[in-house]
């Protein structure tokens, strides 16, 4: 009964690891120049206005505050990912 949804699941799955990819390797040249330049890695205003155009973004707003979170979560594995691009 569920397997048709658990297949559609494992394809967006494997959509987003392809995604997740990509904005890892845009997210390390972004901690390459902040590393050059001596920048700090958070700026809020900047995850501010992440979250609120994925907010903007969204067709269902019953969802706003899980996308919040998600890209909180998101943001917050970066930033620790580009922690240790600085060491």
């Amino acid at each position: 009964m569920l397997e048709k949804q658990r297949q559609e699941i494992d394809q967006l799955d494997r959509e987003l690891v392809a995604l997740f990819e990509k904005r890892m390797a845009v997210v390390t040249e972004i901690g390459e120049i902040k590393k050059s330049q001596n920048l700090p890695i958070f700026d809020e205003a900047r995850e501010d206005a992440v979250i609120q155009r994925a907010k903007k973004r969204l067709i269902n707003s019953e969802y706003a505050p899980y996308i919040d979170e998600f890209f909180t979560d998101l943001m917050k594995t970066t930033k620790k990912f580009q922690q240790n691009l600085m060491k």
